[in-house]
């Protein structure tokens, strides 16, 4: 019996169709615009990328420089020293004196040429 009080139940009361409305709920980043901030961000990317190469290759040539700048001053040094070395060792006194004692040689003025450039 409870069937059939049911179905006069459903009969009495007027039917609704209840419509749902679907939402069509529209993204507000449209695919244009992801597009664009994606090849904004891989730009960006590339120019930091491309700054940072710039500042380690500066950074690399600024030691290199400096190690020369170094082995510049060393090497000057050296040279410096040898040109001492050079102006002690044609000194004229120490050469007469080489000369006469130990390869036996002596100075005849008569003999001595003067030759003028």
């Amino acid at each position: 019996m409870a069937m059939v009080a049911r179905k006069i139940q459903e009969q009495q009361q007027p039917q609704t169709h209840t419509r749902t409305r679907v939402r069509h709920v529209r993204n507000p980043i449209t695919r244009g615009e992801k597009t664009i901030v994606a090849l904004i961000a891989i730009v960006t990317f590339i120019i930091l990328a491309v700054i940072v190469n710039n500042f380690a290759s500066l950074y690399t040539m600024n030691q290199e420089l400096y190690r020369l700048e170094q082995s510049i001053s060393k090497q000057q040094q050296v040279n410096e020293g040898l040109t001492l070395q050079v102006i002690e060792l044609s000194a004229p006194d120490r050469i007469l004196h080489i000369a006469s004692e130990q390869l036996g040689m002596s100075l005849d003025d008569n003999k001595v040429k003067v030759v003028q450039n």
